[in-house]
């Protein structure tokens, strides 16, 4: 039975990305579930003004980058 906290999900990936999940759960001592969920976690620890800043510093260089290239 699952935890009231948790809930059961089923998800298509290509059997080259299994493969490669299977591996950084072994490497990482850890089973698939926990490997996925941690990567998941990561994903989304970045904070919104960190993400913010990061698209701002983008554009100013996407801007800096476009008006080095017209003539």
């Amino acid at each position: 039975m699952t935890p009231p906290d948790r809930t059961t999900i089923h998800i298509r990936i290509p059997s080259s990305l299994l493969k490669r999940l299977k591996l950084a759960a072994a490497e990482g001592e850890r089973s698939m579930n926990a490997e996925v969920a941690a990567r998941l976690e990561r994903s989304f620890s970045g904070n919104d003004e960190d993400r913010v800043q990061a698209v701002k510093l983008l554009t100013d260089a996407l801007s800096i980058l476009d008006k080095g290239t017209k003539i």
